[in-house]
């Protein structure tokens, strides 16, 4: 992932929401006409109005606002993200951020932690050596770990099924809702998928886990108007609501052979 991620933070940003109309455009020109009129007015008190050196300042004054706008709008030209950015191209700030409840990047804690470590059909191996090999009931030939509490207490502890690894974080949750250059918050122009694992077949291949729901973590979005987190209110509009859970609730799924996903 890491050859298809821009290595960079923008302190600000600035989403694609803006789409200027008429009005929009008439309220620029009379700025513009108010700044100018502003101008001539205090240039007429400090040189003269119609004088030569009236006109030289004018037009000096004049084209330093020009190129005030001009870098203005260059400035955010660059911030923008364009529609057909691809979609494996990922922001720092993003991946960083815990937008939505969606796991950090790097991120540690135990409401991170993937919810099949060391799960009921699966072997746990302490970092001191020692194996729980208990068979369940019903899953004859499988091993499975006595609890996974002792596994995700111990750090070094490792968890296997059917001799390949589990891995103990949410290791793609971090690229949630990131794709296309997205930015590190739930916006209205950039709303987030909803964290509840009951809409996880309703958002298919978008949907991938949040932070795990916990008693340390509640999954509360803090939802602030204007600001977010917005989330999709269904798969198929692009009409935005409040996110009103920030968790995906600890729940394990087996295929028919066991694996837990």
């Amino acid at each position: 992932m890491h050859n298809t991620t821009f290595d960079y933070t923008i302190s600000f940003e600035k989403d694609v929401e803006f789409y200027p109309d008429a009005i929009e455009l008439a309220k620029i020109i009379f700025s513009v006409l108010c700044v100018m009129f502003t101008m001539a007015i205090s240039l007429k008190y400090h040189v003269g109005e119609g004088t030569k050196k009236y006109r030289k300042n004018f037009l000096l004054f004049t084209l330093i606002v020009l190129i005030i706008v001009q870098y203005y709008q260059l400035w955010f030209a660059l911030l923008t993200v364009p529609v057909d950015f691809p979609s494996t191209a990922r922001r720092w700030d993003c991946l960083k951020s815990s937008k939505g409840g969606k796991v950090a990047w790097e991120n540690k804690e135990t409401h991170s932690i993937n919810p099949c470590f060391c799960h009921s059909n699966a072997t746990c191996t302490l970092s001191g050596g020692q194996e729980f090999n208990v068979t369940t009931p019903g899953k004859a030939g499988y091993n499975a770990s006595a609890t996974s509490d002792l596994c995700i207490e111990d750090p070094a502890a490792t968890c296997t099924f059917k001799n390949k690894e589990i891995l103990r974080f949410l290791e793609e949750s971090p690229q949630r809702d990131c794709n296309s250059a997205r930015g590190g918050r739930c916006s209205p122009g950039q709303p987030c998928t909803p964290c509840e694992w009951s809409r996880k077949e309703e958002f298919g291949e978008r949907w991938s886990r949040c932070s795990i729901c916990n008693s340390n973590n509640v999954g509360k979005c803090n939802f602030v108007p204007g600001v977010g987190p917005y989330c999709y209110k269904s798969a198929t509009s692009r009409e935005v609501v409040p996110c009103t859970k920030c968790c995906t609730e600890k729940v394990l799924e087996f295929d028919d052979d066991g694996i837990c996903f």
